[in-house]
């Protein structure tokens, strides 16, 4: 794979990541190789940084070239990331090339996929059609629907939302980020798309002929993914709504469900129903933090809107809401939906207006009012925190989540068409006929130029101090009601930088809207002044070196004695101290008629000596000379140096765990205030602390502690939210989940510690010559109480499905020992075993197990040593952690010791009658085995210290053990009885005065005295 530096963008698939070659992208190879030459003779080469929100690993490429070719070059093999194959719901990784960690030059950023572990990747959705059958739906497309993969969002079903020449048909294209898979199709009569929803194992397809759910996308049962009709609507979690005109069959307009979604209930349980006047159900969202069900309503009568929580209750909402519905404003007319942003607890009511709730719907502020216009979907990134508004006439709105902030993007001009964040919030414009997307660090954008904010009038400065100014947005007397809120400062403009074209720009800080004056400024903002603004010049405007004398006319103006050339309408008089006076009107050279933007402070007629006032034109007769521009962002945000670099960071805490997380912001200008929301403030203790160091940079620290034994998971946000939405950073949301961290583990620690490239060779010998591996024999089995020819485990080691199994002559031996992976296949090749499984303990894997740990008889107060590793720490097993352990064969003749303080034994004593099994203190545990061959432990830590299922096996295998009951014994009986038979037999000798030595003695020596004689 070939991977360009300063390059914007890059997608990368698991699959095809092996050897990765990096270069940089300049306009000729004589330039890319030059630069590599100055990089690699100064010692310096690529990094590779592969991260997500629980994951964080550097590679680092090879500094000698490839091949004398201008590229470095990596082999990362897949195991280095992931050794996990299973179809499952990752989270996608983000990959980031750097040639200066933290300095950003010569960055690359992209993602990294798994094809083989994402589910819907594995599934072919329907019969696939060509583009030119799919350019022939163009005409008839009315919407398009995009359902995202929670976990990989640059993968991504869209679909086609059809008119009724073509009802019957729906349309689905897969999609990677700038890659279009297939597109597929399915006919049925009366059949179209309304919405889509992809979870992590299910997709919910919601038509006109009822809803649609696939089977589990985890697991795979045919080539073409399976849908099972849902006909009856009965219980949570993916919630449809519907307008009762479409299906007036049903009882209620509002259902919900929850994996495997077969089971649906309605929204308002029964209790509801019996109210007066059942308001309509807008939306329905379960709060998977804080467990409630949240409701928009629309009260048909009234025409209000209101919001209400009800707790969860066996999965159903309780008829009593938890906090006082959240009645809405009657300006709030048009409710369209509402919204989580993924991986947090901003909740967002949406149509002609956009509400924000930080506390699960209790309460709400207002972030945006399009009057007459309405948002009719969203799209959010849970990467940047960007959240685009999408409304009715095309204009495009963009805020930050947790900000009550938002600017204007754009306007597109096309009919149709969705927008999508993919995995690094990158935007993309999707329509029929084509995909455009958003890439700011190449400077392309499919909104073009930035808009400017400002709108047609004239604005009037009025000094506060000489940092401070408000300025008035004038509005003609004369205007048209309808007309007015054209020549106002909104929302919008809150956080945004007036800018004079000559000179001066200030940050608006605060919008004030005024229902009694002063006339002629309907509303005006509080801004900070960055740089001051120019004032007119003699060459511009005569008058200035001149004085000036003002009173009040009696009729709403002030008359204004002043030297002018007929050129200065709509130019403000201002003097620090003193209100300002926009010039509307000119009487004649010398008297013109002006609006005060503080006409309670003047009491009497002001005078004004020449050098003691300045003109300030800042109008719009000749086309308006000043803009409403993005706030640029000024600070730095630095997170911990010791915690994974991300936005969204996953933290676990165990039962009793402390956690830290740190936050530094570095000013440019002005750092702005953080808060910081929980979203189930009732699950974890959360501290803060915050202080200012001596360069003006503000440190946050939150510390986080598990409360009770109780699971459960909840967001944390820290908001900058007075930053501009223009800063990369506005949001962090960590994920606090009170719940085990599938990093923390349970390791027995070895007695003695065996090389790997031992164990591979099957050869480690002590210091007097003992191997201390044992080979397994080929499908073993440890022997039981009743002996070592028979064997009653099902569990079955070294297997190998094409040789006979050994140990097999009694029947209780025949029908026990089943395999597990190499179960239904031939031979042991097709076990498919990996390393990782030959060399692990666990019991699953008996069938690959090959090379255990060799003692010699006996083994005496072997220590079993057990550390917890967690993703930050390793530490010794101790108390309050107790255990238990088992011999997962069932054999016996071994027998553990342990030290028992009194505390120990007053958790062993309340703990053994409920687990109904011994329980052990872990620090200074041993074990002694009086049998012989293969033992295979496994230490399980006692419920209610740790939220993690703590398990860990390890195997010991006795050899050159004394012969068996009752060899030993026989032999001990024989030489005792043949020892006694001699004994006896000498007895009765010296009875009878027997000298059988005499007697040999004799028989010698006569032999010796008469020789044989041999004649011829």
């Amino acid at each position: 794979m070939l991977l360009y530096i300063n390059v914007s963008l890059l997608v990368v698939f698991l699959s095809s990541l092996k050897k990765i070659y990096c270069l940089f992208q300049s306009e000729s190879e004589d330039t890319s190789r030059a630069l590599l030459s100055v990089f690699t003779s100064g010692g310096l080469a690529p990094k590779l940084i592969i991260s997500n929100s629980t994951y964080h690993e550097d590679f680092h490429f090879n500094l000698s070239l490839f091949n004398n070719r201008a590229l470095w070059f990596i082999d990362i093999p897949r195991e280095s990331i992931t050794v996990n194959t299973d179809i499952a719901a990752v989270e996608e990784w983000r990959i980031k090339v750097t040639m200066h960690k933290g300095l950003n030059i010569y960055d690359t950023e992209g993602t990294l996929l798994d094809l083989v572990r994402e589910p819907i990747l594995q599934w072919t959705l329907g019969s696939e059609i060509s583009n030119s059958q799919v350019k022939k739906l163009y005409p008839h497309v009315i919407d398009i629907k995009v359902a995202k993969c929670p976990c990989a969002n640059d993968v991504a079903l869209f679909g086609f939302i059809l008119n009724s020449t073509y009802n019957g048909k729906f349309t689905i294209s897969l999609f990677l980020t700038y890659v279009v898979i297939q597109f597929l199709s399915s006919e049925r009569q009366g059949l179209t798309i309304i919405d889509m929803v992809l979870t992590n194992h299910f997709l919910v397809i919601l038509t006109s002929l009822g809803v649609y759910v696939s089977s589990d996308l985890r697991y795979p049962v045919s080539s073409q993914i399976q849908f099972s009709f849902i006909e009856s609507f009965e219980v949570d979690y993916v919630t449809i709504t519907f307008d009762r005109n479409r299906t007036l069959s049903e009882s209620s307009s509002c259902f919900y469900s929850k994996e495997p979604f077969l089971h649906w209930l309605p929204c308002l349980p029964s209790a509801f129903k019996k109210a007066k006047f059942l308001p309509h159900v807008i939306t329905f969202l379960i709060d998977q933090e804080t467990r409630t069900g949240i409701y928009l309503f629309h009260n048909q009568n009234s025409k209000r809107i209101s919001v209400s929580v009800s707790v969860l209750k066996n999965e159903i909402p309780n008829s009593q809401p938890k906090f006082p519905n959240f009645q809405f404003p009657s300006s709030f007319y048009h409710p369209v939906g509402m919204v989580f942003h993924p991986r947090s607890h901003f909740l967002y009511v949406y149509g002609n207006q956009v509400w924000l709730s930080m506390d699960g719907g209790n309460t709400f502020e207002l972030v945006c009012d399009f009057l007459s216009n309405y948002v009719r979907k969203t799209a959010h990134s849970f990467y940047t925190s960007e959240i685009s508004l999408i409304t009715k006439n095309g204009r495009i709105y963009m805020t930050k989540a947790g900000l009550t902030r938002y600017t204007k993007s754009g306007r597109f001009g096309d009919n149709i068409f969705t927008l999508y964040y993919d995995h690094l919030g990158f935007i993309h414009k999707l329509t029929p006929e084509r995909f455009d997307t958003d890439s700011s660090s190449s400077g392309s954008t499919i909104f073009g130029t930035p808009p400017d904010l400002g709108f047609d009038t004239a604005l009037v400065p009025q000094f506060l101090s000489p940092n401070e100014m408000i300025f008035f947005a004038y509005v003609p007397l004369n205007e048209p009601k309808n007309m007015i809120y054209k020549r106002k400062f909104k929302n919008i403009h809150i956080g945004k930088v007036i800018n004079y074209r000559k000179m001066g720009n200030a940050y608006i800080r605060k919008l004030l809207l005024h229902a009694n004056g002063p006339l002629g400024f309907h509303s005006s903002v509080l801004a900070d002044i960055i740089e001051p603004f120019a004032v007119q010049k003699f060459s511009e405007s005569s008058c200035v070196y001149g004085s000036l004398k003002i009173y009040y006319t009696g009729n709403t103006f002030y008359h204004i004695e002043i030297i002018t050339e007929g050129k200065d309408i709509e130019k403000t008089v201002v003097r620090p101290g003193y209100s300002s006076f926009m010039i509307t009107e000119i009487i004649d050279i010398r008297n013109v008629l002006s609006l005060a933007t503080m006409p309670q402070n003047i009491k009497s007629t002001l005078y004004f000596p020449e050098h003691t006032w300045f003109l300030i034109g800042l109008g719009s007769i000749k086309g308006r000379n000043w803009t409403i521009s993005l706030k640029p962002c000024n600070y730095w945000v630095q997170q911990d140096d010791n915690d994974i670099v991300s936005l969204n960071v996953v933290k676990y805490l165990d039962v009793g765990n402390k956690e830290n997380y740190r936050l530094k912001l570095i000013p440019n200008t002005r750092v702005p205030p953080v808060i910081v929301v929980v979203g189930n403030p009732a699950l974890l203790e959360v501290k803060t602390e915050g202080y200012y160091d001596v360069t003006d940079s503000y440190h946050l620290k939150v510390h986080i502690a598990s409360k009770f034994f109780q699971k459960g998971s909840t967001s944390l946000s820290m908001i900058m939210w007075e930053a501009s939405t223009s800063c990369s950073v506005t949001t962090l949301l960590p994920i606090m989940k009170s719940s085990c961290s599938y990093l923390k583990t349970l390791h027995h620690i070895p007695g003695r510690q065996i090389p790997r490239e031992d164990w591979i060779s099957g050869v480690h010998k002590d210091s007097r010559g003992f191997n201390m591996i044992k080979t397994l024999p080929i499908n073993y089995r440890p022997p039981s109480n009743m002996g070592i020819s028979i064997p009653l485990t099902d569990n079955i080691y070294h297997a190998d499905p094409s040789k006979p199994r050994p140990r097999s002559l009694f029947h209780k031996s025949k029908v026990t020992g089943q395999l597990k992976q190499c179960d239904n296949v031939p031979s042991r090749e097709m076990c498919n075993c990996t390393e990782h499984q030959k060399f692990s303990h666990a019991v699953a894997f008996s069938d690959c197990k090959e090379k255990v740990h060799r003692f010699k008889f006996p083994v005496t107060q072997y220590p079993v040593a057990l550390e917890i590793s967690t993703e930050k720490e390793k530490f010794a097993m101790k108390p309050p952690y107790l255990v238990t352990m088992t011999e997962v064969n069932m054999r016996q003749n071994w027998q553990l010791k342990h030290n028992m303080p009194e505390n120990v034994k007053k958790m062993k004593d309340y703990l053994e009658p409920l687990l109904k099994t011994p329980v052990y203190n872990p620090l200074g545990l041993n074990i002694s085995i009086r049998g012989s061959e293969l033992f295979h432990f496994k230490v399980s830590v006692v419920p209610g210290v740790s939220f993690c299922n703590l398990e860990e096996e390890f195997q010991i295998y006795v050899d050159e053990v004394p012969l068996p009951f009752p060899g030993h014994i026989l032999i001990a009986v024989a030489t005792s009885v043949v020892l006694g038979g001699l004994i006896f037999i000498a007895f009765i000798f010296q009875l009878h005065n027997i000298h059988p030595l005499r007697a040999f003695r004799r028989y010698v020596r006569g032999n010796i005295a008469n020789p044989p004689t041999i004649s011829s």
